[in-house]
């Protein structure tokens, strides 16, 4: 494991993109507004009404769910209308001209995503395209239905995110139908992201491979999660937010299998899951995702957990967030689960950046589609 303290190996494993990512990640947030103001400025469809009776979100995947889900457990966040998020190419039959139609797709190729946007648009019914490129984006200009918010594509997908959420906060802000405690459409540039930006960026002095292991919570758990198969279980509806994000990014970064759910659900149905045959306990550790502000009868049954898997010998770590609110906290504990999922793609010796099989499935599914349709 000491090869995590070697700081060249790590830079010389196809890791280097992905760090540099990481590097520049607080910087995505005042990005993102400034993105808003200026398209804003140039596109006066961004004037957006304010009597919508509801909305929906389409995409599907990174960073898409995880923004849509950060929206909707952040306890500071509060909407004044039903918003919905759409993964299939089905519309539901409540959209109509009242709905805000927010259409994110990071590549501007999914095909669910511009599956969805041809019906609409066929409608007649608006449409705003957050994107950074793509066939969403071409669409965009040539179909005057559709308002485009273009950002940076030279990302890779799943680090996006900050991107997606303030693009999508931006948007629904707009129209006055979404309330954020501490926002203000008249604050000065910049001002609200400043917590989200200084925290990660102190907290990403911990994190980089400079740090030793003794000193880096990154690099610990990383090296106990090797070679097991994680389970996550987040405590509130903010940290089932991070659980899932820890998730998708030991799935895609580390290559490896993951599960995760949120308390109380797990005690309802999946906590008799663990009665499994002690040989295949062992192949699995559990990883608590908890805040500083946890609600007391969850950290209880947490405590009884724990008990649980010292009675069956179930490996299991916690980790409690704290930050100035609950979009930050979320942030932080998505920026400890990157920094954890590269740390853990060294030690499996992996290539972080790859998603050979998420793309062979696209590949295969394009030539599908092609074939049918000669």
């Amino acid at each position: 494991m000491k090869i995590l303290d070697n700081e060249k190996y790590i830079y010389k494993h196809n890791a280097s993109k992905l760090i540099d990512i990481l590097l520049n990640f607080p910087s995505q947030f005042k990005n993102a507004e400034q993105i808003f103001r200026e398209t804003r400025l140039k596109d006066a469809r961004l004037e957006l009404k304010s009597n919508y009776k509801n909305a929906i979100v389409l995409g599907i995947g990174n960073p898409s769910t995880v923004a849509f889900k950060l929206l909707l457990s952040a306890d500071i966040n509060q909407l004044k209308i039903p918003v919905s998020f759409s993964s299939t190419s089905e519309i539901p039959s409540w959209v109509d001209k009242n709905t805000l139609i927010v259409a994110l797709s990071h590549s501007g190729n999914t095909i669910e995503v511009l599956e969805s946007v041809d019906k609409l648009t066929s409608l007649g019914y608006q449409i705003i395209a957050i994107t950074g490129g793509g066939r969403l984006k071409e669409k965009a200009q040539e179909n005057k239905n559709i308002i485009l918010i273009e950002y940076h594509k030279d990302l890779l997908p799943r680090m996006a995110i900050g991107y997606a959420y303030v693009l999508m906060v931006e948007v629904l802000s707009e129209t006055g139908l979404l309330r954020v405690e501490g926002f203000s459409r008249n604050m000065p540039f910049g001002l609200y992201w400043n917590d989200v930006e200084n925290e990660l960026s102190n907290f990403t002095k911990e994190l980089t491979p400079e740090v030793p292991i003794n000193s880096n919570i990154a690099k610990k758990i990383a090296i106990n999660l090797f070679e097991k198969i994680p389970v996550i279980y987040g405590s509130s509806k903010i940290t089932g937010t991070v659980a899932y994000r820890f998730k998708t990014q030991f799935c895609t970064v580390a290559k490896t299998l993951a599960h995760f759910n949120v308390l109380p659900d797990v005690n309802h149905d999946e906590i008799t899951g663990w009665e499994v045959i002690p040989e295949l306990r062992k192949d699995f550790i559990v990883l608590f995702i908890t805040e500083d502000n946890i609600d007391m009868k969850i950290k209880k049954t947490i405590d009884l957990m724990h008990g649980i898997f010292l009675e069956r010998n179930i490996k299991y770590l916690e980790i409690q967030l704290e930050a100035t609110n609950s979009v930050v906290k979320a942030f932080k504990g998505f920026f400890l689960a990157d920094w954890i999922s590269l740390y853990l793609s060294i030690l499996y010796d992996v290539d972080p950046n790859e998603i050979t099989l998420i793309d062979k499935i696209k590949n295969r599914l394009t030539l599908l589609e092609k074939n049918n349709s000669s």
